[in-house]
């Protein structure tokens, strides 16, 4: 009997100390890679930063390490674990409060007062710690493991255990009466029925891990894209505080041109100047007749002033088509002036082309850079127009509902506001930003990380961490539209030469490297890490930046936790108008896009775990956007030099590899 009871006790011990053992070691694999996190949860809109979650997840390993010595009655190793909990409470408290962490510093007092109020029980003790550790985790690991949607599931393997070891304590002393065919022996049920526990307890841990997660930015048939990305919009501007039918931006808070404008630049004594054409941010080959046209006023007479940045005055009429502007950007002003002296003003930008770029194009955009070498788009281009298709007029309506936003137009979703908000009245920043925060987390043209394309070309985000088998597959294409569905793999073919039909998906090869930007937006709605700083790069071209302010450039190699080194990482630099330094920007997968006067904070790519897409917010220390930069980017105007160090805000000197 007495070896019975023996062993009826060491029951709890051995999936205990396990689950305790694991959570240190998954606390302490976090904390070596989330070290840098330390006080900047506020950064991530959370309440604990992976870092402090890691450390929490060691006191809670040691927590419910204790309840198992407890359960099979050893003092020594109770003492032990005990003076542990209370000087890693210490160390742990002190480094918290030094990165003021004040909700971890609350979580580890709450964590050690529980260890030492639960010992006093004795009788309840163990069973006490293992409900507290193995519920706590849950909490807090979807508190600070924010790197993941459902940071919970880290804490799945320790807490289910723990909670097993509650369960099959509290019930010991009925097992007896669970009786197995030809076994007399009490120890030997418990033992038996234990195993069984333990085994259905595994099920619901693989159960837990396997919540399945969206992949891509759909479910349904391709048509219903469309409707539902509007539901999305109208649901963040509701959440921003704006009602159904509102425009989610108004930039210079005057009435938007659109609709019927008859007499609007005359309502309730308000002299406005409005410019019907030509729109915003339009590029004309030189030589093209443009026409300009105001608002009419038919409350008194208007006098009309047309001015250019490069031709002075231009028209002195409500309407008038020239010719001959000259070739470069011009900022054009339009003044009013009615018969009592009030005077109002109102600005756009036009480009003026030298007649050859994009002369291959028809019909030609109406909106490219006037500095670009391209003169076609995919397939007869150049590689580098191509891969940053400047001159494809099927891209012009981003650029457009940019120009829209700007000019306080109606255009849905968080990216107007933003743009306008932070743009301080700039029409060019402003475009960049709203193109730069719709591809980013207003996911407005492209949505998701095309994890299908890595595993095409094996690359260890598939790879490492799922199977080495599905490399030169097509495989998790489940949640994308019925083009990514029916897109073949090829890994021999790269880049722009493996998009070969706009119509036959068949024909084109889901390998990485750049597709041409028309299909990474238009069609396929996704890419990887290089297609959407492509597609930033392209639209910020049309948009008016020159070739000396967008880049497409990379990381040379980056480490993630579990995955190892991975061989780089595509990103943007960029220089905003009025600033002096460059901004890196980053949008893969949605992510943050911009971190205005720092490096972003995060970007979202799609990884493999047990089988299943894992969405995974990388942090700005892993990427190394300083420490690891190529020295050369590129755009439609084909490579240079980077800069690197004090010229891009958030690096240093020092940060240069």
């Amino acid at each position: 009997m007495h070896s019975s009871a023996k062993r009826e006790k060491q029951i709890p011990v051995l999936p205990g100390i396990l689950a305790s053992a694991f959570a240190v070691l998954v606390g302490v694999l976090i904390l070596i890679f989330a070290y840098p996190s330390f006080g900047r949860q506020g950064e991530y809109g959370y309440l604990l930063s992976p870092a402090a979650g890691a450390i929490l997840f060691i006191l809670l390993g040691l927590c419910g390490g204790q309840a198992g010595f407890l359960a099979r009655e050893r003092p020594g190793a109770v003492r032990l674990m005990a003076n542990a909990i209370k000087l890693s409470s210490l160390i742990f408290l002190a480094l918290l409060a030094f990165f003021r962490e004040w909700a971890a510093c609350i979580s580890i007092i709450t964590i050690a007062a529980t260890c030492w109020a639960a010992r006093r029980q004795e009788k309840n003790a163990p069973m006490l710690l293992f409900i507290f550790a193995g519920l706590s985790g849950f909490t807090l690991g979807q508190a600070a493991m924010s790197f993941i949607p459902y940071g919970w599931k880290t804490w799945s393997i320790s807490g289910v255990l723990f909670v097993f070891c509650a369960i099959d304590y509290a019930a010991k002393n009925y097992m007896e009466h669970l009786s197995l065919p030809g076994c007399r022996d009490t120890g030997h049920h418990h033992i038996l029925w234990s195993a069984l526990s333990l085994l259905i307890i595994l099920i619901v841990i693989a159960m837990l891990i396997h919540v399945p997660a969206a992949m891509g930015p759909k479910t349904t048939a391709e048509e219903a894209q469309g409707a539902e990305w509007e539901a999305d919009l109208g649901t963040i501007n509701e959440l921003a505080g704006e009602g159904p039918g509102q425009k989610s931006c108004d930039c210079d808070k005057s009435t938007p041109v659109s609709g019927p404008l008859k007499n609007q630049s005359c309502r309730k004594g308000a002299l406005r100047a409005i410019i019907l054409s030509p729109q915003d941010a339009r590029t004309f080959p030189r030589g093209e007749s443009i026409q300009f046209a105001a608002l009419g006023c038919e409350e008194g007479p208007i006098r009309y002033l047309w001015r250019s940045s490069l031709d002075g005055i231009i028209g002195r009429n409500r309407s008038f088509q020239i010719d001959s502007l000259k070739t470069g950007w011009h900022n054009i002003t339009l003044t009013i002036t009615d018969q009592n002296g009030t005077s109002a003003s109102q600005n756009i930008e036009i480009a003026i082309a030298a007649p050859w770029v994009c002369s291959k194009v028809s019909p030609r955009p109406k909106y490219y850079p006037i500095d670009t070498p391209c003169q076609d788009i995919w397939p007869n281009a150049s590689t580098e127009c191509q891969e940053i298709e400047v001159c494809h007029p099927d891209l012009d309506y981003i650029v457009a509902e940019a120009a829209d936003c700007c000019d306080s137009a109606a255009v849905p979703g968080s990216a107007c506001a933003y743009a306008c908000n932070n743009s301080g009245g700039d029409k060019k920043k402003c475009r960049g930003l709203y193109i730069i925060r719709a591809l980013g987390p207003d996911a407005k043209y492209m949505r998701g990380y095309a994890l299908f394309k890595a595993c095409c070309s094996g690359y260890p985000e598939c790879t490492r961490t799922c199977w080495p088998g599905l490399a030169k597959t097509c495989s998790f294409r489940d949640g994308f539209n019925d083009y990514v569905q029916n897109l073949s793999c090829r890994p021999e073919d790269w880049g722009v030469s493996a998009w070969r039909s706009d119509t036959n998906m068949s024909m084109n090869s889901a390998v990485l490297g750049l597709f041409p930007t028309h299909a990474t937006v238009n069609i396929l709605h996704t890419g990887v890490c290089i297609d959407y700083a492509a597609a930033v790069t392209t639209l910020l071209r049309k948009a008016g930046y020159s070739r000396a302010e967008a880049f497409s450039t990379a990381s040379t190699g980056y480490d993630l936790p579990l995955l190892g080194n991975h061989p780089g990482h595509a990103f943007n630099l960029v220089l905003l108008p009025g600033d002096s330094r460059y901004t890196i920007v980053d949008t893969t997968g949605n992510g943050e896009g911009i971190n205005p006067g720092a490096l972003p904070h995060y970007f979202w790519f799609t990884g493999c775990f047990l089988g299943q897409a894992v969405n995974i917010r990388v942090f700005d220390w892993w990427v190394g956007y300083c420490s690891k930069a190529s020295p050369y980017g590129y755009n439609d105007g084909g490579d240079a030099r980077m800069p690197t160090g004090p010229s891009i805000h958030g690096c240093s000197q020092c940060d240069i590899s």
